[in-house]
This record gives C-alpha cells, sequence and structure tokens, in this order.
C-alpha cells in the first residue's frame, strides 16, 4: 500500500509526520517536512500509519544524498545523513520544542522564551565508540534501519579513523557484538564483547591486533576539558571528546554555582566527567552511579578529592540535612530520572538541578514531575553530539519557584 503525503514537522525518534486524505496520522522513516513523497505502508491502524519513503517527488532543500556508501545499502547508524549537516540541530531544536508543548504541556510562549539552539558538533570522524555485530557471513557491520539484517561495512564515515581503519581487519561470529572505543589522546583502543547464548566461547571474534586492548579491564586515557580522565571498556562515555566538551560547556553555562558549591551532586555520574570537570572547584563531590565499572573509573578520576562515589541506583539515594546540597547535576540514561530519580533527587531541595537528556520525550516527562516537586525549567539548550542521526541532547536548569 502506498500514500502520497507532505510531511510538515519531524518528531522525536526522527520520523516526519504527515497526514492522509482520511486525516489519519502517518509517520514516515526517510523524509522531510514540506517535501511531497511517496510512502511504503509497512503498518496500517485506525487512527495511525508508519510507512517508509519509496519516492521523494518533491525535495525539501535541506535534502541531500548521503555522502556514505554504507548508509545508500541501508545501514541504520545514520538515519540522517539525508538531512544537510546545518540544518540538523536546527530540527532537533523544534522537536525539544514540540515535545515541551505537547507532551510537557508547557505554554508555547515559555517553552519559546527558555529554549535555545546551542552547539553541533562535526558531523563525520567524530564517534569514539562505536558497537559491531557478525554478519552471516563471517563479516561485520551495523544492522538495517528497523530490522536485525546486518549491513556489511568496511568503514564508518562518523567513527574516528583508527576505528573505521579496524573494520576490515575483524571476523566476527554471526550475531556477536564488539563495542570498539579509541582514544583521542593516546591512539589506544579496546574491544569487548559477550558470548551470545547457545554460542560457544571461543573464536568468537579474530584479527584484532596485539595493542588493542580486549575485555572489561582494559582502559583508555581521554582529556576532556584539560583534565586527564580514565575510561574503562565497561565504562559509559560519550559519543567522542567533542561530545563531552560540549556537554562540560553547557553544564557550566547551567550551573553558575559550580565554581562556589560546598556540596554537589554528580548523579548517574558515570567516570565522573562532571565532577572532575564543571565541579573542579567544588568543596565536596558526591558521584551516584549503578555501574561497577564506571564507580572505579570516577574513583580514580577524582582521587585526592573530597569526593565520595556510591554504587547504587540514584532512586535509593537521599539527601543528608548534615551536608546539605548546593547543585545537582544528573545526566541519567535514555529513559530519564522517572519517579525514582525525581524523588530522590528533589530531597536536596531547594539545590538547583541541572538534567542533561537524550530523549526529548523524557525530557518533557521529567519536567512534569520536576513541577510537581516545585521545579520548573529556566532554560533548555539543544546540542547536537550525535550529527547524522536523529538523536538530541538537552542541558536543562531547574530551579524552585
Amino acid at each position: 500500500m502506498r500514500l502520497t503525503v507532505r510531511p510538515d514537522r519531524l518528531v522525536a525518534g526522527g520520523e516526519a509526520m504527515a497526514r492522509d486524505d482520511d486525516g489519519r496520522v502517518v509517520f514516515i522513516r526517510g523524509a522531510l517536512p514540506g517535501e511531497l513523497v511517496e510512502v511504503e505502508v509497512s503498518l496500517a491502524k485506525k487512527d495511525f500509519a508508519k510507512g517508509t519513503v519509496a519516492e521523494v517527488v518533491e525535495p525539501s532543500d535541506d535534502r541531500i544524498d548521503p555522502q556514505c556508501y554504507h548508509r545508500r545499502m541501508g545501514c541504520g547508524g545514520c538515519g540522517w545523513m539525508h538531512i544537510d549537516p546545518y540544518a540538523q540541530l536546527e530540527a532537533k531544536t523544534e522537536i525539544v520544542r514540540e515535545s515541551l508543548r505537547r507532551i510537557g504541556r508547557i505554554d508555547p510562549d515559555v517553552v519559546d522564551g527558555i529554549v535555545d539552539m546551542g552547539a553541533a558538533g562535526e558531523p563525520f570522524r567524530y564517534r569514539t565508540t562505536i558497537r559491531v555485530v557478525g554478519g552471516p557471513d563471517g563479516g561485520l557491520g551495523f544492522r538495517e534501519e528497523g530490522s536485525d539484517t546486518v549491513v556489511p561495512v568496511n568503514s564508518c564515515e562518523v567513527a574516528v579513523q583508527q576505528l573505521s581503519d579496524l573494520l576490515p581487519l575483524l571476523t566476527l561470529k554471526p550475531g556477536v557484538e564488539v563495542t570498539l572505543r579509541a582514544s583521542v589522546d593516546t591512539g589506544g583502543i579496546t574491544a569487548r564483547w559477550a558470548k551470545p547464548k547457545g554460542k560457544a566461547g571461543t573464536g568468537l571474534v579474530s584479527g584484532i591486533p596485539e595493542d588493542v586492548h580486549i575485555g572489561d579491564r582494559g582502559f583508555l586515557t581521554e582529556v576532556v576539558d584539560g583534565v586527564t580522565l580514565r575510561v574503562s571498556a565497561g565504562s559509559f562515555f560519550q559519543s567522542g571528546v567533542g561530545a563531552a566538551e560540549m556537554l562540560v560547556d553547557a553544564v557550566r553555562r547551567a550551573a553558575p554555582e559550580a565554581a562556589t558549591a560546598q556540596h554537589a551532586v554528580d548523579a548517574y555520574g558515570g567516570v565522573g566527567l562532571f565532577g572532575a570537570t564543571v565541579l573542579a572547584d567544588a568543596s565536596k563531590v558526591t558521584v551516584l552511579e549503578q555501574s561497577k565499572s564506571s564507580c572505579f573509573d570516577a574513583e580514580h578520576n577524582l582521587a585526592g578529592r573530597d569526593a565520595a562515589v556510591i554504587r547504587g541506583e540514584v532512586g535509593n539515594w537521599a539527601a543528608s540535612d548534615e551536608q546539605p546540597v548546593d547543585l545537582v547535576i544528573a545526566d541519567p540514561a535514555r529513559p530519564g530520572l522517572g519517579k525514582p530519580g525525581v524523588a530522590a533527587l528533589v530531597t536536596a531541595s531547594p539545590a538547583p538541578i541541572v538534567l542533561i537528556n537524550c530523549d526529548p520525550v523524557s525530557l518533557a516527562r521529567d519536567v512534569t514531575l520536576l513541577a510537581e516537586h516545585g521545579y520548573h525549567p529556566e532554560r533548555v539548550e539543544v546540542l547536537d553530539i550525535f550529527p547524522q542521526t536523529h538523536h538530541v541532547e538537552t542541558v536543562t536548569r531547574f530551579v524552585v519557584r
């Protein structure tokens, strides 16, 4: 079944939204606002439909041909490579505004006053961490957009060069996923993978050079904001050093209290990125983190400071009356703070909360939850640290009023 529609906006998740002749909402992968497209419908319900662009009848001025051969062959890693890089941040900013209006139920005039378009990273060669999967022929690739099919690759346009150069050397058993990370500081590389169910644990990956550090115990160092950080293979880190620098700058703008804080909390703190940079002058830092590997790195990266690294769910933490909190920085995973995270962090009331979100829908939900405790967004800065994808990062300052 095919439809001819003209989308009017991009929505969270990266699809374009249109309406058919019956007024039904149609979500379209690969379309841009304003252009006329033919859509191959893959899912049709009474109230909505989903599909993929089959033909662009009237293209948008922002449409370009993806420069990556693998993307043209269906690789799902860079779903926005058909959009001019200079238009991607603007589109992401509007998606954030729309999410705050529709899901967060914030007055449109208020949204326009608090949401600012920030910076965008380099469109290519920025990723220092990638994850590849073994294909059916012993090669490797990335999954096709919207499916488990593996698209073979021998290079990657968005990965740093040393990772891209490594890809044609590797052989993977079908279904094995390998996470590769490179250091901009030293050029070192780590590789880690898990044994899939039903497979033997040996011979899963071959072709790895001898100087690559294998397994969770492997680690790299990176320099962010002039600070050297230890990052283990099993720890979370941003998409690249450029992304980390952009986030540090944005959080610093959102948290002027950081320079004089007596006690700051770095929630979902990972390897201590913000504790070691933005909060470098804070008298005391408490890092809350669930990952064992990340806690180990955070303790190393904050050594010599008055810092406590607490391993566990943020939702189980509560501020102490004996150690008042001046500032909270929180960088949760894609689902956001949720009710448990919000309930824990507001015990530090009335400390400002600087919240980093990697999904505009979870940001809007967190806005609603924090509002129930008197916290309201004062400024939302939108960053593009994942160029060529629909992923968007926001840094929001919440205050009690």
